[in-house]
Order: structure tokens, then sequence, then C-alpha cells
């Protein structure tokens, strides 16, 4: 996905379009400041997605990208965030397998 759409699903209403945002701004790796401050907004949505709030997946991906470390006492995002490098990997492999 390019970068341009990942930013607009971030800011769409759709919880759809959000949650695709976060997941494939961390697949491609989007470390940025724009990225970051669109997280942060997210971090307070509460729309449920793959039973998390979209706020969830914002809070566990800043954590990812370094931009704002997780102090809280969830122990599913410590786990998620410990893990995603291998869900990341997962995702990526198959993309590349589905355009061979």
């Amino acid at each position: 996905m390019e970068r341009i759409e990942i930013i607009n699903n971030l800011k769409r209403d759709g919880a759809w379009y959000r949650f695709n945002g976060i997941i494939f701004a961390s697949v491609e790796n989007l470390a940025d400041e724009e990225i970051f401050k669109l997280l942060r907004y997210l971090k307070d949505d509460q729309v449920q997605m793959a039973g998390r709030p979209i706020g969830w997946y914002a809070i566990a991906a800043l954590d990812m990208f370094g931009a704002e470390k997780y102090t809280g006492s969830d122990p599913d995002i410590v786990r998620f965030v410990s893990e995603y490098p291998d869900i990341v990997q997962g995702i990526q492999e198959a993309e590349r397998k589905k355009n061979l």
C-alpha cells in the first residue's frame, strides 16, 4: 500500500480504514512524524476491530516504532508488540508470494 493511501486511511471515518492504516503503516515501516501524529490522535479511538479498540493498535504501533514507549499494564499490548515483528514478516512473505 502506498504511503498516501495509508495516511488517507488513518484520517478516514470508517474504522476498517483506520485499522488498515495502522497495520500497513507498521508493515511498511512508515516511521515519521506525520504518521506518529495521526497514531497519537487515534489512541483514544474506542471503535472495536478484531476484538480490540482502534486505539489499542495505535498505542502498540507507536511503541513498535519507538515513538512512544507503552508504560501501561495491559499484558496483551506488551505481548503483541514483542510478537509483531514475526506477524509482519508473515504478512510480507504472503505478499511476496502473491506477487510472484
